[in-house]
């Protein structure tokens, strides 16, 4: 409980707050009285900071995008010279079975067989 000097002084203490003009603290004031340190990266060359960074992004991902363009087209050309490959063991496949079977069919018929 207040007693009525608590109270006095209270009504003192809130009439001098009252007359001083109490200006608001300024964005750096509020970082130095919160321990925190103020960024230095606000205004427009925050903006250009940035957009010079998506430019680094964006370059990075054309080299990537044009490195895999290139593995893609060795790739791809790795691919037909196998389709070739496999294309051309089919056929000698195909061939030599064919001989073998007429082989087998001359000398049947001739009955050596």
């Amino acid at each position: 409980m207040m007693t009525n000097k608590d109270i006095e002084e209270f009504e003192k203490q809130m009439e001098n707050l009252k007359e001083e003009k109490v200006k608001p603290m300024t964005i750096e004031e509020e970082y130095r009285n919160a321990d925190v340190p103020m960024p230095d990266d606000r205004g427009p060359s925050d903006l250009e900071k940035r957009i010079e960074d998506l430019m680094k992004i964006s370059l990075s991902h054309q080299n990537l995008n044009a490195d895999l363009r290139k593995e893609l087209m060795f790739y791809k050309k790795k691919c037909e010279h196998f389709e070739y490959m496999y294309n051309q063991l089919k056929k000698e496949k195909e061939d030599l079975h064919s001989k073998g079977q007429s082989m087998l069919n001359e000398f049947r018929n001739k009955g050596d067989v």
